[in-house]
């Protein structure tokens, strides 16, 4: 056999036994909580037994912390790639659609991986947290730029508390994630709506 090939087999195979372990993690993590959920219990979904999983994630919080990377990675490249779209002076409006649009296909998409940070709010070890925050705090400062943005084009009122927009808007993404159902609304339904109701209000 060709000698890369054999080199190349087992890392293939490595990455294909822990994608499978993520996306059982997360899984488990999004319906019955971090707390609820063992490293024996994904391994067995997983179909492996508990003590192979320690071969690719030391700890429980280790999977987690992947879990939680995977699922803003998935979020920021996502919303990337619907900015790479716009013109480069693109206004703030087209923005904010854009910034919508690739966060809620991301969270529809992958809903296992990002209702897990919003179902098991209060459960994560602190160390997790810290571990998977500076991955989230960049992501988030993009959204800090947009609504800096907002202000500088007089769409967004002086007066107006910025950061809790920002956290408005978010928490209405991400809560999407419960109640979506894929016969209903399209996502250009949701975020036509979304950000008719940011933009103009209710009036």
């Amino acid at each position: 056999m060709n000698q890369k090939v054999t080199q190349i087999k087992p890392v293939l195979k490595k990455a294909k036994t822990r994608k499978l372990l993520l996306d059982k993690a997360a899984q488990m993590f999004s319906r019955q909580g971090y707390q609820s959920t063992s490293l024996k219990e994904i391994a067995a979904a997983a179909d492996m037994k508990a003590g192979s999983l320690y071969y690719h994630f030391a700890s429980k919080e280790a999977l987690m912390v992947e879990v939680l990377d995977q699922s803003i990675q998935f979020i920021s490249d996502t919303v990337a790639e619907e900015i790479e779209k716009l013109p480069d002076d693109y206004s703030f409006e087209m923005g904010l659609r854009a910034f919508m649009r690739g966060h809620l296909t991301a969270i529809l998409e992958h809903p296992d991986y990002t209702t897990t940070t919003i179902r098991n709010n209060g459960q994560i070890p602190k160390a997790v947290q810290i571990s998977a925050h500076k991955k989230r705090e960049h992501y988030e400062q993009q959204w800090r730029n947009l609504m800096t943005q907002g202000k500088t084009e007089n769409v967004i009122r002086e007066e107006l508390d910025e950061q809790l927009f920002r956290l408005m808007v978010l928490g209405c993404l991400n809560w999407s994630s419960v109640w979506y159902k894929p016969n209903a609304a399209t996502i250009d339904d949701l975020v036509k709506q979304y950000a008719d109701i940011f933009l103009n209000g209710c009036r």
